[in-house]
């Protein structure tokens, strides 16, 4: 399945449904119709045995998230985004399977890898309580276009409509 955010392409292979999450058109069932109260991913995609929620942030200038405020704010919405989609779909009951988070953010492989461990810190994804009997994510990870290509196969990424290569 195949969806597009800006001029970017995702390739969705074997996905069962794939939808765009954060839909502002209000004749589509895929709205959720909270935007004024709720913060959501790009994309949620189904998969025979997890769902995927995917955010990106492809600013047009690289330096963008430079200043040490620019990433506390950029982490900050990618968690508050992570977590009202987990309750949005919690609420519609639609979360009978594990859940993952990937983020492409379009920056350098440090930041990338500095961003991923500050959000795993957000997200007790791998740290959670003891009375939990599940975590909230399986998998939290943050990528650049080339980083998130070659560690997810099987969902590539493309530029699409003469967006920069």
């Amino acid at each position: 399945m195949i969806l597009t955010e800006g001029t970017l392409q995702f390739d969705f292979v074997g996905a069962i449904k794939a939808f765009k999450f954060d839909e502002q058109d209000r004749t589509l069932l895929t709205y959720h119709g909270l935007s004024h109260c709720m913060k959501a991913v790009d994309f949620v995609v189904e998969y025979v045995d997890h769902y995927l929620f995917v955010e990106i942030k492809d600013p047009s200038n690289q330096n963008r998230y430079g200043t040490p405020q620019d990433k506390a704010d950029l982490l900050k919405n990618l968690t508050t985004k992570f977590r009202d989609t987990f309750l949005y779909r919690w609420a519609e009951n639609k979360l009978d399977k594990p859940v993952r988070y990937q983020c492409l953010v379009e920056v350098d492989n440090a930041q990338t890898l500095y961003l991923m461990n500050q959000l795993k810190n957000q997200l007790p994804t791998t740290k959670q309580p003891a009375r939990w009997s599940q975590p909230l994510a399986q998998l939290c990870a943050v990528a650049n276009r080339t980083t998130w290509n070659a560690t997810f196969p099987n969902i590539q990424v493309s530029r699409i409509g003469g967006g920069v290569a």
